[in-house]
Order: C-alpha cells, then structure tokens, then sequence
C-alpha cells in the first residue's frame, strides 16, 4: 500500500492528544498537498493527526482503560514534551481535514516527501501497530485500509486478547453490557468506542435522558454508518450489528470483524 512519507515533529503538549491521535507539525507543510483531501491547519501551522485503524476510549470513558492509551502514545511517540521527532505515512486526509496516518517516532531513512509501499515489517514498526499489540486500543477499520495491513493487525488483537491486555480484560462489546436510565457511560466497562461516542450524542439530550436501550437502537436505526461484516460478507447499518435484550446491549461481531464506510 502506497503512502507519503511527511516529516516533522510531535508536539503532544498541544491540542489535548488522546490515545490515537497527537499534535503534528510538519518540517514542511507543502507536503501535505500529496494528500488527497482537504488539511484542516491549526495555529502554528500544525495538524491534528488520525491513527489509521485503530481507536481509543473516549477521554470520558472508565479510568484508567482511557487514560492508559493515552499514556502509553505519548510514551511510544518519545515522551511529553513537545519536539519530539518523528514522521507519519499517510496518503489521504478525513472529513475533518486530519491526515489519516501511520506514526512512527525517530528518523526516516527515506527522504520527505518520498513514495513508500508500508509492509507488514515497517506497520509493526508504528505507533499505531504497538498501541493495538498491547491492548489499549480497539482495532477501527475502514474500506480504505488495504487487506493486507489490516489482516496484521487484526493477528495483533487476538493476541492481545487471547493475553486478556489492556481494554480486553473488560471488554463488554459482545459480552453485552447494561444501558438502563439514568445512564452513567463513565461506568460502562471498555466497549468499541464508536457506539460509546453515539450513546453519549444521544444521551446529551435532555429529551433521550429516561429513554431505554431499545430506543436508543431504534434511534441508531435512523443514522447513517454503514458497515462491511468479515464473517458473513454483507453489508448493514451499525445498529443492524447490535442487539438487545432488555436493558442488555450486545454487539454481533467483534470490532476486527467490521469494515466502516469512510
């Protein structure tokens, strides 16, 4: 898979950075023009980056499995402090204007701007890779990610799962955890942080404060996200991939088994 290699520095005292995503500015921005898509520049010149493939907990979400990523990506990216050097590999940007990447800490051997292909060597290599491998992340794969890289990372969540690491000593994505007003999502165990995200949209409303799980899916129903499922090779609604059971919401397949429309 062709990406762009982007030089430059990490500044991880800036902007808030969460589990998978940093502050990020480029030794020269031109190169951000390779991309295809619009970057969304913040002050300063910098851009918020996105981690391909992977997603943390939202920083709202149980302690200390959303802060634990957090750390561990400052820790991978070279510490604290802003400067840290490093480059990304990325070819396309999101809806948002954030570079889409791979991130790796040091120095590239290959010259800014290059045209690389990542193999599975290199990806084990990212930042990204090592933050899925030690279990503090959920695997998030969209249509634009190549099979290939995709199926390497999906190797490093069964072995982090099978070692119970991290987010997978808890994890309620398929076990079912428990959606009853009042809803206290802080209190949720670990579960796939895109339907943690739209329960909190639609929990925000004064209006959705009393309603059940059951409406909170038939809410989910009316939405747009739409996803590709591994195991039986179709594709469906995110709230097609839910069940519930009372006051029990589940999920049907695991995150690794799902393949989201950018």
């Amino acid at each position: 898979m062709a990406f762009f290699i982007i030089k430059g520095v990490f500044n991880p005292d800036n902007g808030i950075p969460d589990g998978d995503s940093v502050r990020f500015l480029a030794d020269d921005d031109s190169r951000f023009d390779l991309l295809e898509g619009r970057v969304d520049f913040k002050s300063g010149g910098e851009v918020q980056l996105r981690y391909e493939g992977i997603d943390a907990l939202e920083k709202a979400a149980i302690k200390p499995f959303s802060s634990d990523a957090t750390k561990l990506n400052k820790e991978l990216l070279g510490g604290i402090e802003n400067g840290q050097i490093g480059y990304i590999l990325s070819n396309h940007t999101d809806s948002n204007g954030r570079p889409v990447c791979f991130v790796f800490a040091g120095e590239a051997a290959e010259p800014d701007g290059a045209e690389i292909m990542l193999e599975t060597e290199l990806l084990r290599q990212s930042v990204n890779y090592q933050l899925l491998a030690a279990g503090v992340v959920y695997p998030l794969f969209y249509e634009t990610l190549y099979k290939e890289l995709r199926d390497e990372m999906v190797e490093a969540v069964k072995k982090a799962r099978s070692a119970k690491l991290g987010i997978w000593k808890e994890d309620a994505s398929t076990k079912g955890f428990i959606i009853k007003p009042p809803v206290n999502l802080p209190k949720l165990p670990p579960i796939f942080p895109k339907i943690w995200r739209r329960l909190d949209t639609f929990y925000s409303r004064q209006s959705n404060q009393n309603k059940t799980a059951k409406q909170f899916l038939e809410s989910l129903a009316q939405g747009s996200d739409r996803l590709f499922t591994i195991p039986d090779q179709r594709w469906i609604k995110l709230s097609t991939a839910l069940e519930v059971n009372g006051d029990t919401l589940k999920f049907k397949y695991k995150p690794e088994e799902m393949i989201f429309r950018g």
